[in-house]
């Protein structure tokens, strides 16, 4: 089985909401790059690359920001980080819109890397997450085919989610909420299914996310169309939250699990009884993706 990884870096002014900048980006990119596996870089054409430290198999892909479906809905997304009372104000996502646009964007690059590529699987590697990865120098994938056979998403869950999908209901207030359910930082798509995952996930943010007045990262929407049904094919890899899970998992590396503080616990505690208490109705329920209506739309590839 051939892995390819996907990634991607756009000057999004993270910098004046945290002091996070490009150059610091770049310098976490060139370690992430480090990974044995060949990669897939998606800058903007305007995008300098001359500092970023390319292996031989490693390949750049030129594509505009507003090309991506995301920021072609700026305006509805504007409108709802600006205005909307369902929002987490003090998140990234909603402080800094590009940003939003940018995460969810992430499965649409994963489409265009499908088209590039002739790997049996994709992994998606955020740029930033050599911060959280050991060294894998010399280190080989020890996921085989018969692995990956039937799997078209591999995804890090949280507790968060899993206790939700033992209940059997997640309210609909957690779209803007910005809680983490699944971790975005890396992820596995098989290529055949990338197109479909990026078509499905952008049926439901134009279909039912935005003309409700809805807006979320990646994290919230991909763990929404898992929980719904919304992901054929899915497995969840680990339970925690981030800590670059998926990848550890490909190349055979121990899961990174982190005590969950009595804090959380607690808080575990008070939103499993909020959910209880929140009608069916304001709740999305396992199955409830509209399968249906998005095969009526599109036509999935693979």
């Amino acid at each position: 089985m051939r892995i390819a990884a996907v990634t991607g870096l756009y000057d999004v002014g993270r910098r004046q909401i945290d002091g996070r900048s490009v150059d610091d980006y770049i310098g976490w990119l060139n370690l992430t790059l480090r990974v044995p596996l060949p990669f897939l870089i998606f800058l903007d054409p305007a995008f300098d690359a001359s500092p970023i430290e390319l292996k031989p198999d490693d390949r750049i892909v030129r594509v505009p920001r507003d090309d991506y479906f995301m920021f072609r809905q700026r305006a509805a997304i504007e409108a709802i980080c600006a205005t909307s009372e369902h929002v987490n104000r003090r998140d990234i996502a909603f402080k800094l819109p590009n940003y939003g646009m940018l995460v969810m964007s992430k499965l649409e690059m994963m489409k265009r890397a499908a088209s590039e590529t002739d790997a049996d699987g994709l992994i998606w590697i955020d740029a930033g997450l050599s911060r959280f990865l050991p060294d894998l120098t010399g280190a080989v994938p020890r996921i085989d085919a018969s692995q990956l056979q039937g799997l078209r998403v591999g995804v890090n869950a949280t507790q968060h989610l899993t206790q939700h999908m033992r209940l059997g209901r997640l309210p609909r207030r957690m779209v803007g909420t910005c809680l983490t359910l699944v971790s975005g930082g890396d992820f596995y798509v098989a290529r055949n299914f990338a197109a479909e995952l990026s078509d499905r996930l952008d049926f439901m943010v134009e279909t039912e996310w935005l003309p409700n007045g809805r807006w979320d990262n990646e994290q919230v929407a991909l763990g929404c169309m898992l929980f719904r049904g919304g992901l054929p094919g899915a497995q969840i890899l680990a339970k925690s939250i981030g800590w670059a899970n998926v990848t550890r998992w490909l190349f055979g590396l121990p899961i990174h699990n982190r005590p969950i503080p009595a804090y959380v616990r607690w808080r575990f505690l008070v939103d499993e009884v909020r959910t209880l208490a929140t009608p069916k109705e304001l709740c999305y329920l396992p199955g409830d993706f509209p399968n249906r209506q998005f095969e009526q739309r599109f036509q999935p590839a693979g």
